[in-house]
């Protein structure tokens, strides 16, 4: 037995690996199709991936690192042509892919090698074994940990700079880990004993070092995310502060009427007097829109959406009790009603058909629960994405879509849910929170 015949890992071995990491990055992704087409789909490409290795097994040295690079641009293909991801998602995936690859096959081979040195003999049934255990210990437990990271119906949005940061970690992992096998005359290239280890050792912090930039890039995502949903919140609560000045403004307003009714008698410029009168109609058609639920927080958010409403020829149809919202916290009343009215309110815009700019709200005590439902007209698809929420209908999904979720945060904040469904053309957004015993 040659123990240097034995340090190349079998070419079919090195298939299956790079096969496999495809396939564990495809079942996390959204696919493009399903069912016989994506099993027919990926078991050509498990055909493809066999012979190239094959042949590349028979190619000489000098073609080992196109033929390397080639074996990369088959994994990039199979997850770009199979998945709904962009060209950077799809690349960053593939260096992922590659490297973790690299490691699985290098690791269980290396332990076959050992296993063959130690008792000098050779098995081809026990090398089978040996992958079969490996592989499907490695691959299974890196799907767990790494599923957290790819979300299923978005877009990772992976920018250049990260691009750039994976491709160089995952460059320099499979160079410094391969380099023995091209060039075995280098500083940092390995005697034929250690070659193995060596190679795992690097492969396996290559895997680590670009798990650990997935984890670091997830904590950005998440405080990125976290950022844009107080600025949303603290919008919602500026807005609140400037509708209350503006109401008590109103009142002051209507408190001197008799003066501005006064100064129209006056008046003998028909246009002066025409001015005033449009002012007067604004200011009561502005009161007429004022509402009375019972919490003053509530009436101010909900008298502003309503004022707007009118100006822009939006129907808003409002049931709403506010004693049982009373528990909330100022600035969680204008993020959930805020939120939920204006993402109502640009739907409904986009329609020049009065009868479908329509916006219903009905807030309620049900079964010990504070109920508020807001619905309204939407003849689009909707489309779910991740954590329950619908895909943002905007180009840029990156900076929009946190309406939404500041109030599933605030409702999850009570112990409560929120839930959007679409039927029969209506949007529906449906939030439950527990009203605590004290206020009941």
């Amino acid at each position: 037995m040659n123990a240097v015949d034995l340090m190349n890992t079998p070419r079919p071995y090195t298939a299956l690996a790079e096969w496999m990491a495809c396939f564990l990055y495809v079942l996390m992704l959204r696919k493009k199709f399903k069912g016989i087409q994506l099993a027919a789909f990926m078991t050509g490409m498990l055909g493809v991936f066999l012979v190239f290795h094959h042949i590349a097994g028979m190619l000489p040295l000098f073609l080992w690192f196109p033929g390397m690079m080639t074996a990369i641009l088959m994994i990039y293909l199979t997850i770009y042509l199979s998945c709904q991801v962009s060209s950077y998602d799809a690349l960053f995936l593939c260096i992922r892919a590659f490297v973790l690859a690299e490691f699985s096959a290098s690791l269980q081979w290396q332990l076959y090698v050992w296993w063959a040195i130690m008792f000098q003999r050779e098995s081809k049934t026990i090398s089978l074994g040996v992958m079969t255990v490996t592989y499907l210990f490695i691959y299974t437990g890196y799907y767990f940990l790494e599923r957290e990271h790819i979300p299923k119906e978005e877009g990772m949005d992976v920018e250049r700079k990260e691009l750039l940061g994976t491709a160089s970690m995952g460059l320099g992992a499979f160079l410094i880990s391969n380099i023995s096998f091209v060039m075995p005359n280098t500083p940092f290239s390995s005697a034929a004993s250690s070659l193995l280890y060596v190679r795992t050792l690097v492969d396996f912090g290559g895997v680590i070092m670009l798990y650990a930039q997935q984890n670091r890039r997830k904590e950005l995502q998440v405080r990125s995310e976290n950022h844009a949903m107080n600025v949303v919140l603290q919008r919602q609560y500026d807005q609140y502060r400037m509708a209350l000045d503006n109401m008590e403004l109103l009142r002051r307003e209507f408190h001197d009427l008799k003066h501005y009714m006064i100064a129209i008698r006056a008046e003998s410029d028909p246009l002066k007097k025409e001015q005033y009168l449009k002012e007067m109609e604004q200011a009561i058609l502005t009161q007429e829109s004022l509402l009375n639920t019972g919490n003053q927080v509530l009436n101010v958010v909900l008298t502003t959406k309503s004022t707007y409403c009118s100006q822009n020829n939006i129907s808003f149809t409002c049931m709403a009790d506010g004693k049982p919202v009373s528990f909330l916290h100022v600035k969680d009343i204008c993020s959930i009603f805020g939120n939920a009215l204006d993402n109502a309110i640009e739907c409904v815009s986009q329609y020049d058909d009065p009868e479908k700019r329509v916006i219903t709200l009905t807030v309620g005590k049900k079964n010990g629960f504070l109920l508020i439902q807001c619905e309204n007209y939407s003849d689009g698809p909707l489309i779910m994405a991740d954590r329950g929420l619908p895909s943002t209908t905007k180009n840029n999904s990156k900076f929009h879509g946190y309406g939404l979720k500041s109030i599933q945060a605030a409702a999850n904040k009570y112990g409560g849910s929120m839930t959007v469904a679409s039927r029969d053309q209506w949007f529906v957004l449906k939030i439950l929170i527990p009203i605590p015993e004290e206020v009941t």
